[in-house]
């Protein structure tokens, strides 16, 4: 049995998340429905839980969080040395909105405030280079996005694997082992409702009329959650059950 480590590194819980699985449960039982045979566990990082031992774990994911990676945090930096000490393992680790941004900024790359500002909806991104478990193929993927930073250089030696105008880096592998996402498989509609109902007075009334028509359209999350199975299974040299 597979052991996956979900990281979850949210703070500053809003009102309307009391309504929602938090972002680790989410991201497990999305996993979960791909391969019912792996386990996962949960920690919420932000609030000092961690696991026993990282280097037992199987893989891990890092989650979302309204944090930035420049905060001056206590746990965000033993976040960004865990991950180096992981990375130099060769651990599968996947990383979602902040988790990407985390893995990018601990690898040697570099986030900055995107330039469009908060960015609430949905964003299609183009793949420019496949991997061979990015199956079933697809030219371009939409999710949920919901972050105001993202990555504008990725680590050294990454392959970019896709992005748009606005986020060039929208996904980016290292090695065969690290896998960085800017958008959210894990989220649904009825959490971006409530997320956008709640972020509505930042966005001003064009954007929030644009993100509630982008999250009334379907998105690819069970494509992009079969690819991560596949992915962590490539990264452990054979599937595993």
């Amino acid at each position: 049995m597979r052991h996956i480590a979900v990281l979850t590194p949210f703070e500053g819980d809003m009102p309307f998340t009391a309504r929602h699985p938090d972002d680790g449960a989410k991201v497990a039982a999305a996993l979960q429905r791909c391969r019912p045979g792996w386990q996962f566990d949960t920690w919420r990082v932000s609030e000092g839980q961690w696991p026993a031992d990282l280097a037992a774990c199987d893989g891990l994911v890092i989650t979302g969080s309204p944090a930035s990676v420049h905060d001056d945090r206590p746990w965000i930096g033993h976040l960004l040395q865990q991950l180096r000490e992981q990375h130099a393992r060769r651990m599968p680790m996947l990383g979602l909105c902040f988790g990407h941004q985390a893995l990018a900024t601990a690898l040697g790359g570099r986030v900055a405030k995107s330039a469009q500002g908060l960015r609430v909806g949905t964003v299609t991104t183009t793949v420019a280079c496949s991997a061979p478990w990015m199956q079933p193929a697809q030219n371009a993927i939409t999710l949920y996005a919901a972050h105001d930073e993202q990555v504008v250089q990725p680590p050294p030696g990454a392959q970019v694997l896709g992005g748009d105008a606005d986020c060039p880096v929208g996904a980016y592998t290292v090695g065969s082992h690290v896998l960085g996402l800017q958008y959210h498989p894990e989220f649904n509609r009825a959490f971006m409702d409530d997320l956008l109902d709640t972020v509505a007075p930042k966005l001003g009334p064009d954007a929030l009329a644009r993100g509630r028509a982008q999250v009334a359209q379907p998105v690819d999350a069970p494509v992009v959650w079969s690819w991560v199975a596949q992915f962590f299974e490539q990264a452990w040299g054979h599937p595993a059950a």
